[in-house]
């Protein structure tokens, strides 16, 4: 059974690649920083069952 979060990339050309599913949307959020710390961009998190979704702009796009 699929899990109800799905994370998913936005690509330069505005396609969507799959990453990930989670359990919540908190570990969603966790699982997004984490990630994006290699592989930095936009990501969104969607609810499987409510189809709402989340946006994280530029997710580790910060200087340091």
């Amino acid at each position: 059974m699929p899990l109800p979060f799905r994370i998913f990339k936005l690509r330069g050309d505005g396609s969507q690649e799959f990453v990930e599913e989670a359990h919540t949307l908190e570990y969603a959020r966790v699982s997004v920083g984490e990630i994006a710390r290699l592989w930095p961009g936009e990501y969104i998190i969607q609810n499987e069952e409510t189809g709402e979704r989340v946006s994280i702009p530029q997710a580790a796009n910060r200087t340091r």
